[in-house]
């Protein structure tokens, strides 16, 4: 705004000089006189000139910023298509239109599958030139009046105005198939193919406003990508959209807590029942609001849903490694881990580089492998474990004795501790005897198979003291310490 100001200032000023120098010029000029004055006249008419020309280029620069600066507000600057604000924007007049025209359309939301890996293995250039390669078959599978918006980092979102369910899926199909057909080159000569998770819904059919319009699209891609990525989902007459709409809700706010470092580590002691020494801290996820407190049963069952779990457990190892540096804590910390992370090809690499920023050993960490995902995964995470465990790392069991999977995974793979489910911790106060006998019996398992126990929610004085007279190595629960955000050792 100063700058057009000044531009403007700058450009009155030259051409008042260009006047005043004709003026002059008019004034000076007299028929038959000497040349040598009418030469003067002449210098002066030619000099007037030169204002008139910067004042035009003054005012063409400012045309020229202008349209720079309507870009810059406007459109992504790497692919040039429209930025989120934009799309907003957009998005409402196109539902004032729809309403008052009386058609439908279709907003879709896309997103490129494993991208963070991309960007991470081989850096932000060749993540730029893939955004930009997708971003340029993205518009080439659109109409000429649809709108593409660049949403934020690798998601993209359209708008398909006079576009219904069967037409929309035309347009994702194509996508879909376009993109499995193309092939990127990576900086090392090999090639990858590209691949897209894609949701949509329909105005006025899903949604009545245009923040559940999106949150219905957000929700169908989240499916999309729990369904296993590289492909396209739409709400099914069966759904209900409510209920679409309080997911998608939910993802927003998981979204929001990762991009403002609301995800936060809990410290919980584990503590050796017999020496009551603390022997680590696990680290629980919590999700901290002004508002409140969030623990991880309210929000991380949606958050594997929509793909974001990994971006919770690298902003949480952060903050936790940060702690560990501050309070100078030399001992082990339990993090939660799926095995579906331990597949992924960046956790690794990422792990690395947080441990070697804060300075963490691989002797301090033990993962907790849950039992969230299947079996089958199991001969994909093997050779991966056996490599983290000659480097250093450590394994626990999460929630031992819940069901097979447990003893599949010692079957499987060595691992160093079994957290033995809390409902059997919970019930050995009991009259019956059962949790009492199955306790015990994991004890000695374990004993002979080498591998330490943790009894978990371990609640009461009475509870403790039959882990301790169970054989159980090691405790945790409330009795013992509540989480809190501070480690207390």
């Amino acid at each position: 705004m100063i700058k057009n100001r000044t531009i403007i200032i700058a450009s009155s000023l030259f051409l008042c000089l260009s006047t005043a120098a004709v003026s002059a010029s008019l004034a000076l000029f007299v028929p038959d006189v000497s040349w040598q004055k009418n030469l003067v006249v002449e210098i002066l008419l030619i000099l007037s000139l030169f204002p008139i020309i910067i004042g035009v280029l003054l005012l063409r620069n400012m045309t020229t910023f202008a349209r720079y600066a309507e870009q810059y507000s406007t459109r992504d600057s790497l692919t040039s298509l429209y930025n989120q604000k934009m799309f907003w924007d957009f998005l409402r007049d196109e539902i004032e239109r729809s309403r008052r025209q009386d058609y439908r359309f279709t907003v879709m939301i896309v997103d490129v599958d494993n991208f963070k890996a991309i960007n991470d293995i081989y850096g932000h250039e060749t993540g730029d030139a893939y955004l930009l390669e997708f971003s340029t078959i993205f518009k080439s599978v659109v109409r000429k009046g649809d709108i593409i918006a660049r949403y934020s980092g690798d998601n993209f979102a359209a708008i398909l105005p006079v576009c219904d369910e069967s037409q929309a899926y035309i347009v994702a199909k194509r996508l879909l198939e376009i993109l499995r057909d193309h092939f990127f080159l990576l900086p090392n000569g090999s090639t990858i193919q590209s691949t897209a998770s894609i949701g949509m819904a329909v105005f006025p059919d899903h949604a009545k406003d245009s923040e559940g319009l999106f949150l219905v699209a957000e929700t169908m891609l989240s499916q999309a990508k729990l369904s296993g990525k590289d492909r396209m989902r739409l709400p099914s007459d069966e759904v209900n959209i409510e209920l679409l709409k309080s997911a998608g809700e939910k993802s927003i706010f998981i979204m929001e807590a990762i991009r403002k470092k609301q995800v936060v580590p809990y410290f919980q002691p584990i503590v050796d029942v017999k020496e009551n020494s603390v022997l680590a801290y696990e680290v629980l996820t919590r999700i901290v609001t002004p508002q409140k407190v969030y623990t991880a049963v309210d929000f991380i069952e949606a958050a594997e849903g929509m793909g974001a779990i990994a971006k919770i457990d690298y902003l949480l190892m952060e903050q936790a490694f940060d702690a560990v540096k501050r309070n100078g804590y030399r001992g082990k910390l339990f993090l939660n881990l799926s095995p579906k992370a331990l597949v992924m090809n960046e956790f690794i690499p990422t792990l690395r580089s947080l441990m070697d920023k804060y300075g963490v050993e691989p002797s301090q960490m033990v993962f907790e492998i849950t039992e969230r995902d299947t079996v089958k995964n199991l001969s994909l995470i093997e050779k991966t474990i056996n490599g983290m465990r000659a480097d250093g790392f450590r394994f626990a069991i999460d929630d031992f004795g819940s069901g097979y999977s447990s003893f599949q995974y010692i079957k499987t793979f060595q691992v160093d501790f079994l957290k033995i489910d809390g409902e059997f911790i919970r019930n050995m106060t009991g009259n019956s005897g059962l949790e009492n006998a199955i306790v015990k019996n994991i004890a000695n398992l374990a004993m002979t198979l080498g591998i330490k126990t943790i009894a978990e929610y371990v609640e009461s004085q009475a509870i403790l003291d039959n882990v301790r007279s169970s054989g159980i190595d090691y405790a945790q629960g409330y009795h013992i310490q509540r989480p809190t955000v501070e480690m207390v050792h």
